[in-house]
């Protein structure tokens, strides 16, 4: 039984990556919709195969679109987490180095799954400590940058042609007062949810997702632990009556928050 589970969560998580459409839109390397139609048309659900790497969220993540990649019929994965060095200095690592089959281009892919709550005119991530601006600028200017810098020229005799930035994940606004976030060009598609103050989820009826369950969220009528917002420590994710996915942080929010709930 706790197999079939396993299993059940897995290709909800695959279907999940599949159709969660980007946070950002309108920047260099960012795929769109026509991007993620097409992708979707041709791929295939990999054979079920328990993850058994990093329990952290961005690993397993980074894993789905690996299997992803290695199961669709017009790609090709070359490379993974490509470490590159320059003068003894480690200058960044590349996620995947893919072939388009289709084109026989190389293409940088980077990918990432974020989470970020519209706060004073920004949007922190839950931790405080990352914001979408900062998170967005680094992707493009850094990490899809890496295959022109040197130490890739001069390990790899095929340059990529094409780059691409996948940035999932969910964008909360503010409850029950609203929040502006930066003036960064969203998504209009993006997932969303709310979030709000321990001190206003009293009288919400809540239940908590761990942080495996950020990526496709259970219904509510499928989870069992209800939430106390009174005893949270750590913004915690978790789901109404309605589905609807919330983040509940300490009052003290955006100070002091280091770590999440498990």
């Amino acid at each position: 039984m706790l197999q079939i589970e396993m299993d059940k969560q897995l290709t909800k998580d695959y279907l999940a990556v599949l159709n969660m459409p980007n946070l950002i839109s309108s920047y260099d390397y960012v795929c769109d919709g026509t991007w993620f139609e097409v992708f979707n048309r041709h791929a295939q659900l990999p054979c079920i195969a328990p993850y058994t790497g990093n329990r952290r969220l961005g690993f397993y993540y980074q894993w789905l679109w690996q299997q992803l990649i290695i199961s669709h019929p017009h790609y090709e994965l070359m490379e993974e987490e490509v470490q590159l060095n320059w003068h003894k200095q480690t200058v960044g690592s590349i996620d995947f180095l893919v072939k388009n089959l289709r084109t026989d281009e190389i293409e940088h892919w980077e990918v990432a799954i974020k989470f970020y709550l519209a706060y004073n005119n920004s949007w922190p991530g839950p931790n405080a400590k990352d914001n979408l601006d900062k998170k967005t600028n680094r992707m493009i200017e850094h990490q899809l940058r890496l295959s022109e810098h040197d130490a890739f020229k001069t390990t790899f005799d095929e340059q990529p042609t094409k780059r691409r930035l996948i940035m999932q994940g969910r964008l909360f606004h503010a409850w029950p007062e609203p929040q502006q976030g930066s003036t960064i060009n969203i998504n209009p598609k993006a997932n969303t949810g709310l979030w709000c103050y321990q001190s206003d989820a009293t009288h919400l009826v809540l239940k908590a997702l761990t942080k495996k369950q950020w990526i496709s969220p259970p219904a509510f009528a499928e989870l069992n632990e209800y939430l106390d917002p009174k005893k949270i420590t750590v913004p915690t994710q978790a789901v109404d009556k309605k589905d609807r996915v919330w983040f509940i942080v300490p009052n003290h929010w955006p100070k002091h928050n280091s770590e999440l709930r498990a």
